[in-house]
Parts: structure tokens; C-alpha cells; sequence
């Protein structure tokens, strides 16, 4: 059942773990009204920006074709929440102007999908689970290992990523151990910890990739048994196995750098076996541990 105000549910993260997945699966589901912009970004700063409603308005003016391809047919109601979203940019973050631009869903399910969330502060999660009581959390967990270097592997395709350092173990040792976008994105452990915490009275449920991978159908259906919607309503011409970034090209990962890898993520990956058991005992196990 929607609620009445504010978003349903918010995805949280993690990065590079299936969260375009989800989109793909919710945004032409028929339960849902998802807004256009994935990775919205008001709850992670505290002066908003908006930059992403006002990027997608000038295509949407400029190029509307453009957006077909991983986005569903938009109408006067997803112009107005741009247009509104947009107008919050230079204001102090404010959840219930945020809770109120989700009114435009129209008693039908909608959400936020923002991976960044994963690296919200305690305050915020605090203040989250205050004003939006009813949300659900939705965590995407990926092997921490696996899931940064993924990062990094983009990282490297946009060119914000120095290759070199992969000739030097040591030298991407002391970036990995000092790099804040990795580490902050790649312990799902803490992630869960932060929330359980500060949000205990907020539902917060997490699937992993590796299930997404191997069963996609199945982890469809429990996504949105828990989100409130019918699994047996069509997500449009989006199968639960369709994977839009399965052609990414990745880096090669030398011994040499996997051992960094797993010097870095030992801590981390054994906390998750002792957490999540399961896929993490399988995670453990691939590294030695």
C-alpha cells in the first residue's frame, strides 16, 4: 500500500551492486511511478544541488528521443517534478520539501534510487527515520572486493582513474587504503549497522548481486513482495535477467593486485560471513579466507 506522503521506499546502495537492475525492474512496472532521474542525490548533501533533474530537463528539451533507451515514456507530471526538484538547488536540504516533490506519484509506489545514500551520516539517517517513518530501505549488497574494483573499472573508462598504479602493488596500496569514494561505498556491513542504529524502526531489507546474477526472477519477486507491489504484473519489455552494463569492459586484476585487494577487504569480507552468511561465505572462500 503506498503511502500517503514521501517516498515508499529509498535504494540505498551499494554502487556497482545491481541498483540500475532495480530500475530497469521498477520503472515500467505498472505498481510504480519512478521518478526519470536515478541517483536523485538531495539526502546526501547538505546545500542540495539538483544537478541531475536540471541536466535531464535539457535533454528532455533538446533531445527527447535520447532518454527511451534506459528510461519509460515521460509526461506533464515528470516535467513537474523535474522543474520542481530542480528549483530546490542552493537550499538547505529539507526532508519534507523532498517527501512532498514524490507527491506526484499519484497513489502508486515510487522510490528514490540513489547509490551515493550508502555513505549518508549518522545524522541524516537519524533525521531520515524521523520524518519518514514508513519508508523501506532497500540494500544492494555486492562482494566488497568484487563490488570496488568495479569502481575502479569505471573509474579507469571515464578517465578518472591513474592505470599506472596497477604496475605498482605498493602505490595502489596506499590509494586503496586512502581512496574515501572506495572505502566508503564498500562495507555493507557498516551500512546495515548505520541504519539498524539510527533508523531501527525504519524496515530496511537487503538482496545481493550474486542472487540477481543466478536467480534473477525469484529476487524480483521478493523485491517487490517487500516494496508492496504484484510480482506477477509485466515490468514492460524488461526481462529480470536484463543487465544494461553486462558489456562494460573491465581492467585485468593482476595476482598482485588481488592480493592488495584481499589485504585491503579481509576485516570486511569475514564481517560479512559473520553478518550475512551465505554468498559471503562464498566470498570468503574465494579470497582463502
Amino acid at each position: 500500500m503506498p503511502l500517503e506522503n514521501g517516498p515508499d521506499f529509498l535504494c540505498i546502495g551499494m554502487q556497482k551492486a545491481g541498483t540500475a537492475w532495480l530500475y530497469d525492474q521498477l520503472k515500467h512496472h505498472p505498481d510504480f511511478w519512478i521518478p526519470l532521474v536515478k541517483e536523485f542525490h538531495y539526502l546526501d548533501r547538505d546545500i542540495v544541488r539538483m544537478s541531475n533533474p536540471r541536466k535531464l530537463l535539457e535533454m528532455m528539451q533538446r533531445a527527447p528521443k535520447r532518454l527511451e533507451k534506459h528510461r519509460r515514456p515521460w509526461d506533464e507530471r515528470d516535467v513537474e517534478f523535474l522543474n520542481e526538484a530542480a528549483s530546490l538547488a542552493g537550499k538547505p536540504r529539507d526532508i519534507a520539501q523532498y517527501a512532498a516533490l514524490f507527491r506526484f506519484k499519484n497513489g502508486l509506489l515510487t522510490g528514490d534510487i540513489t547509490p551515493g545514500y550508502s555513505r549518508l551520516s549518522d545524522e541524516v539517517v537519524a533525521e531520515v527515520g524521523r520524518a519518514l517513518p514508513g519508508v523501506k530501505i532497500v540494500l544492494m549488497i555486492r562482494d566488497p572486493l568484487d563490488r570496488a574494483w568495479s569502481q575502479i573499472c569505471m573509474a579507469a573508462r571515464n578517465d578518472r582513474f591513474d592505470t599506472g598504479l596497477l604496475k605498482e602493488p605498493e602505490r595502489f596500496r596506499a590509494f586503496l587504503e586512502s581512496s574515501e569514494e572506495v572505502n566508503s561505498r564498500s562495507f555493507p556491513t557498516r551500512m546495515v549497522a548505520r541504519w539498524r542504529e539510527h533508523a531501527p524502526n525504519v524496515a530496511l531489507q537487503y538482496y545481493f548481486l550474486d542472487d540477481v546474477i543466478a536467480s534473477p526472477e525469484e529476487t524480483r519477486r521478493r523485491v517487490l513482495t517487500f516494496l508492496g507491489a504484484d510480482p506477477g504484473k509485466s515490468s514492460g519489455a524488461v526481462d529480470a535477467d536484463h543487465n544494461r552494463k553486462s558489456k562494460n569492459v573491465k581492467l585485468p586484476l593482476t595476482d598482485d593486485i588481488r592480493t592488495v585487494m584481499v589485504d585491503h577487504f579481509r576485516g570486511e569480507l569475514l564481517a560479512c560471513v559473520n553478518l550475512f552468511g551465505t554468498h559471503a561465505e562464498g566470498w570468503a572462500s574465494r579470497y582463502g579466507l
